[in-house]
């Protein structure tokens, strides 16, 4: 209770002081944003990459549909494309048990004779024919308790590849179950940023107004002190939350490959109007 009255009349007091500021920095070309009061979010991150006010995140069906190519679900994806094959090599194992040769032959046939009488000299005949054969066959040798257990081994094949792939389906759902974390997180962080925001700003206004009436003698220091020390934490309070923010949307990113602070798009959004 104390803490919100507090807030109040440091919302009055910093309109104060931004009204009185706004006379007296008239001269010097100043305005409020100069004081860091401004509508909506209060920047303290000049080199912040992200608006908060018009910030936006993917849909969670972009993140989940992207999130398969995550290197833990890709590789048990292919772990389950080996299981897969395995099962064809499996069907193809009877090929290992069966042979197959084929011969042709081809030649001619060379036959020398020689033949002699009394009355007639030696005299050689030759004699040669053509031939040719071929010959085709095959073999088949198994193992009976190899013979038997063949559709088994089909069956454990087929059990293993299923087992891989509700591994797969096993480690998506965890990983979605991750990044909706995120994204439910990251959202309700950016609304609470606005309010932290608001709050850090009034305080920073109150903390100005504090510093010009105690160089007047208005105020003690310890009113300085205690004033400056609340601004402080206010403005603290905001710069976590941001770092929060940033550190959760570059895990999104990585855990689901989609780039959100290079290319914010889509569906969740906190409006910085009313």
């Amino acid at each position: 209770m104390y803490r919100r009255t507090i807030t109040a009349i440091a919302v009055a007091l910093a309109a104060a002081g931004a009204h009185a500021q706004d006379v007296e920095r008239q001269r010097d070309g100043a305005t409020n944003e100069d004081n860091g009061i401004v509508a909506g979010f209060f920047d303290t991150a000049d080199g912040s990459k992200i608006n908060f006010s018009e910030f936006k995140l993917p849909p969670l069906s972009e993140l989940f549909a992207n999130a398969r190519t995550n290197p833990s679900v890709e590789m048990i994806a292919r772990e389950e494309e080996i299981q897969r094959e395995l099962i064809k090599k499996e069907k193809r194992s009877l090929l290992e048990y069966i042979s197959v040769h084929a011969n042709y032959t081809y030649g001619i046939m060379d036959n020398y004779g020689s033949n002699s009488t009394v009355t007639s000299p030696i005299y050689y005949q030759y004699m040669g024919s053509k031939q040719s054969y071929w010959n085709v066959g095959a073999r088949f040798h198994m193992q009976l308790d190899e013979g038997f257990d063949y559709r088994g081994r089909i069956r454990r094949q087929k059990l293993a590849a299923e087992k891989v792939r509700m591994e797969k389906e096993k480690a998506f759902e965890e990983l979605k179950q991750k990044i909706a974390s995120l994204y439910v997180s990251i959202t309700n962080k950016i609304i609470a940023l606005k309010t932290a925001g608001e709050n850090a700003a009034a305080y920073k206004g109150a903390g100005m107004l504090t510093d010009q009436e105690f160089k007047m003698g208005d105020v003690t220091v310890r009113d300085l002190a205690e004033t400056k020390r609340w601004e402080n934490e206010a403005v603290g309070n905001y710069q976590t939350l941001q770092a929060q923010i940033e550190q959760d949307i570059l895990i999104l990113e990585i855990i689901t490959n989609t780039p959100i602070i290079t290319n914010a798009a889509a569906d969740v959004h906190v409006d910085s109007g009313n």
